[in-house]
């Protein structure tokens, strides 16, 4: 019997979802921590190692392949996603392998042809769009990882079909990111230039690519057995992913354009300083997307069996556990952003607005939860897809406003205007379709706990003058950390707080134990 009173109590396993989010999102918070570590890491060897300008070069090539990669799986990322959590639930072996084979094998052909397009066309768009010709050397050395880039995403995101996110953290998120911080050092010992840090990136792509494949056939060995027929659902899978080719973009498009319309209208320093400053300012989604990761295939499989009731209280309890965790990285960013940006070197202090105005609009993106999951997760992508173009459409104009003006402020302000827009009509269908809605009045207790830890350090600041420098961060984070965690403590705890904490803890002890 469906439970589709959204007013009333969750059933009986509420707990084990509570407990099954808190493992996952243990798991993938220790991954996105380690990779977000090593991913800054790895700004700020490039930017100590080459400069900024170096650095603006190098973060065009990769977004241009991010981008790229994108387009590859033709949307089929969310739809892997769904169908095998949804056919997985019905212990459909013979259609969870078809949905794996079709859309890693579909999304892998269709990157060698855009890798081959992206090779060939990389004059044209360093010399008469970005107007840089070194970017044609860049995008056509980028363009080589393109393939190993979709093999890895898919393989990795069909082993979350199956409600498990500890492969993807172990590839993706410390394995691959490690292995290129390794080889940049080792080409940059032996004297190769900026495209040594490329043949890092596309040499960790390789193997990270054929670790994921090995991960996919161990938890799923299934698919290398021919004796169980594969049945292809494609009108399913491709209609329902065909709208998501533009809305899997979305925590991405907006920052991209924002960083390609740099490199038209302003210098590689500018772009390097931007990206810098803007990546930094992303750190305040960690949370949001520990969350994402492994709830996604939980929406499914709860509105296939019409828990609409356990799936409103989830999303209200995910939605506040990403805005504490948001709260608190934004405020410290916030508070401490030139400290921040002196790690990179003296030339990138400039870009601490960026910081601040960045991360205050993905704190408002996860202050609403994963409303576009929601949307993409119960059969509505095309509103998604609508929202993205709209909101793309909006960065655009608003960069082109904004930028010759303003420079990399105007590009930020630009940025968070979209990204605000954009999260904003997400939530409205969210509501409106389903009558979910996140807010709650358990919200003023993290930001009283905010408040008051950020008047400490504010004071402390004042009190101890320290210059910019990696000292600030040392000194003031353990306080803010202290004092926001222990007023909000403080303030008590719901019952899901408590189980998640539990749950959370024992997967992070379980985790820490464990090999792959």
């Amino acid at each position: 019997m469906h439970n589709t009173d959204l007013s009333a109590p969750p059933e009986e396993g509420y707990e084990a979802y509570v407990g099954r989010i808190a493992r996952g999102a243990g798991i993938t918070t220790i991954g996105q921590g380690v990779s977000r570590l090593l991913g800054s890491a790895t700004q700020v060897a490039l930017a100590r190692m080459y400069g900024p300008a170096q650095l603006g070069f190098y973060a065009l090539g990769v977004t241009l392949v991010q981008v790229v990669n994108i387009l590859s799986q033709v949307g089929l990322d969310n739809g892997v996603v769904r169908y095998v959590a949804h056919y997985s639930a019905g212990k459909d072996v013979a259609r969870v392998r078809g949905t794996i084979i079709q859309g890693v094998g579909a999304a892998f052909v269709f990157s060698i042809a855009l890798s081959g397009l992206m090779f060939f066309c990389a004059g044209f768009l360093a010399d008469k769009f970005f107007n840089k010709p070194f970017l044609e050397t860049m995008f056509r050395c980028f363009s080589l990882a393109l393939p190993f880039f979709t093999l890895m995403s898919m393989s990795l995101l069909a082993t979350q079909g199956f409600q498990n996110v500890k492969y993807a953290v172990y590839v993706q998120q410390v394995f691959r990111p490690l292995m290129n911080l390794g080889l940049i050092f080792v080409f940059f010992l032996f004297g190769v230039e900026i495209l040594g840090a490329v043949a890092a990136y596309i040499l960790s792509l390789i193997a990270a690519s054929i670790l994921a494949l090995y991960y996919l056939v161990r938890i799923f060995p299934e698919l290398l057995d021919r004796t169980i027929p594969a049945k292809f659902e494609s009108r399913a899978l491709f209609g329902a992913s065909g709208p998501m080719i533009v809305a899997s973009s979305t925590p991405y498009i907006i920052p991209w354009i924002a960083l390609f319309m740099l490199g038209v209208f302003k210098t590689a320093q500018d772009v390097g300083i931007y990206d810098a400053a803007s990546r930094t300012a992303n750190l305040s989604t960690l949370i949001l997307f520990a969350f994402t990761g492994i709830f996604s295939p939980m929406i499914s499989s709860l509105y296939r069996r019409g828990l609409l009731s356990d799936l409103n209280y989830l999303y209200k309890d995910v939605s506040r556990w990403s805005f504490v965790g948001a709260l608190a990285l934004f405020l410290l960013t916030a508070l401490l952003a030139k400290n921040v940006m002196a790690i990179f070197g003296g030339e990138f202090i400039s870009g601490w607005p960026v910081i601040v105005v960045v991360a205050a609009a993905q704190l408002f993106n996860s202050s609403l939860g994963p409303s576009a999951r929601i949307l993409a997760m119960t059969g509505h992508q095309r509103i998604i897809m609508y929202t993205t173009l709209g909101s793309a459409a909006a960065s655009v104009v608003l960069n082109l406003l904004f930028i010759p003006a303003f420079g990399i402020l105007g590009a930020a302000a630009a940025t968070a205007a979209a990204l605000i827009i954009a999260n904003i009509v997400n939530l409205f269908f969210v509501y409106r379709g389903l009558g979910f809605w996140p807010y709650s009045r358990e919200y003023a207790k993290p930001v009283l706990a905010g408040l008051l830890a950020s008047i400490v350090v504010y004071l402390a600041q004042l009190a101890l003058p320290i210059p910019y420098s990696t000292l600030g961060l040392v000194v003031f984070t353990p306080l803010f950390l202290v004092v926001f965690s222990g007023t909000f403590l403080a303030l008590g705890l719901s019952p899901s707080d408590r189980q998640l904490l539990l749950s959370f803890w024992g997967a992070v002890r379980s985790t820490l134990r464990q090999e792959p």
